[in-house]
C-alpha cells in the first residue's frame, strides 16, 4: 500500500542551542497545521488506552479504547482551529477527542495518532505506522509502530528519522533510529543516528551501524548511508559508507574530501545535505555535501566507490 500521506525527502534541520525554544514553537505550530490539513481522526495505536475526563493520569476513565479505533478531534470541522493539546504537570501531552455526541475526553499522544504515515509490507499483513507526535517539549517525534493481523497486535518500536524501507520479500525492513545519545558537539542539537534492521513483526532488531539516510541495495545486500560520527557520538572522517544487511562488513564507499561536510550552518539552523539516491541499473549512487562557503554539490560514484562526477547544484 502506498504511503497514506506522501513524504518528499527534505534536508534535516537541527536548531542552534541558543534558539531551541524558537524551534520548538515553530515545530509544534507546523505539526498542528499539517495535522489539520491531512488526518481525519485520532487513531488509537496502544492497547487498553484510557480516555480520561481530565488531562491527568489520575483523571476519571471515561472509556477504554482499543487499537484501530478512531475518534473525532473536536475543532476539526470546517472553520475550526487546530487540535486541543494540553501538557500536564508530569510532562505528558494530551489531546482532546470526542467520545460521543455528548461527551469528550483526553488521551495521551504517545498512544494515539493525529497525523501519521503508513508503510505496508510488500507481502503479508504487517503495517508500519509512523506517528507524527507532538512532544511535551514542543518538538515533533516520529514514533514507529508495527501493526499485525488486522490490529490484533500493535507494538511501538522506536523513534526514527525519515521513513522505514521494506525489503522486497517483506521479511524485514531498515530505518534510521534516534539513539537519544547526543553527539559530542555542543554547537548543534543533534543525537547519534543508527541504521537498524527489524524483523517484519518488530520482535528482532539489529544495529547495523551509526549513520543516517539508509539506502537499500538488495542486489548487493548492502545499505548505503552517510556517516560522520561513531556509536559514541565522536566525530569520524565523513563519507558515504556501506554495511551488509546482515550486519558487519562496514566499509567506506567514498570518503568526503577534507573541505566538504554533510552539515552546514544556515542562519538559525544547521542543515543536513539531502539523502543519497541509488540508480541500480547504472550502478550509480548520487550523494550530496556542502562546500566551506555553503554551496551544495552532488557526487556520483559507483557501488565500489569509483568516482564518476562532481556537480554543483
Amino acid at each position: 500500500m502506498a504511503n497514506r500521506f506522501p513524504v518528499v525527502p527534505q534536508p534535516r534541520l537541527s536548531p542552534r542551542p541558543s534558539l531551541h525554544w524558537a524551534w520548538i514553537a515553530l515545530s509544534l505550530t507546523v505539526l498542528w497545521w499539517w495535522a489539520d490539513a491531512q488526518a481525519a481522526d485520532t487513531l488509537v495505536l496502544g492497547r487498553d488506552v484510557f480516555i480520561r475526563q481530565t488531562p491527568q493520569v489520575s483523571g476519571k476513565v471515561v472509556k477504554t479504547a482499543q487499537p484501530g479505533e478512531t475518534y473525532e478531534v473536536p475543532g476539526r470541522r470546517p472553520g475550526k482551529s487546530q487540535p486541543f493539546y494540553i501538557l500536564d504537570e508530569e510532562g505528558n501531552l494530551w489531546v482532546k477527542i470526542r467520545v460521543s455526541e455528548e461527551q469528550s475526553g483526553f488521551v495521551r499522544t504517545d498512544l494515539v495518532s493525529v497525523a501519521r504515515e503508513e508503510y505496508r509490507s510488500p507481502h503479508g499483513s504487517p503495517l508500519l505506522i509512523v506517528n507524527l507526535r507532538p512532544t511535551g517539549e514542543g518538538g515533533v517525534s516520529r514514533d514507529l509502530w508495527v501493526i499485525q493481523e488486522g490490529w490484533k497486535g500493535t507494538r511501538k518500536l522506536a523513534s526514527i528519522e525519515g521513513r522505514p524501507v521494506w525489503a522486497s520479500h517483506g521479511e524485514w525492513f531498515i530505518c534510521q533510529v534516534d539513539s537519544e545519545r547526543p553527539v559530542k558537539d555542543q554547537s548543534v542539537d543533534r543525537t547519534v543516528e543508527r541504521i537498524e534492521r527489524f524483523s517484519a513483526d518488530g520482535r528482532v532488531r539489529n544495529v547495523l551501524a551509526a549513520g543516517s539516510y539508509p539506502l537499500l541495495n538488495e542486489a548487493r545486500r548492502e545499505v548505503y548511508f552517510y556517516r560522520d560520527v561513531d556509536d559514541h557520538g565522536d566525530p569520524v572522517p565523513p563519507g558515504l559508507f556501506a554495511v551488509s544487511v546482515d550486519g558487519g562488513g562496514l566499509r567506506p564507499v567514498y570518503p568526503l574530501p577534507e573541505r566538504y561536510k554533510f552539515w552546514k550552518e544556515d542562519g538559525d539552523y544547521f542543515v543536513q545535505a539531502p539523502p543519497p539516491v541509488l540508480q541500480p541499473g547504472a550502478n550509480r549512487i548520487w550523494f550530496y555535501a556542502f562546500e566551506p562557503l555553503g554551496s551544495r554539490v552532488r557526487f556520483t560514484v559507483n557501488s565500489e566507490g569509483q568516482f564518476l562526477e562532481l556537480r554543483r547544484d
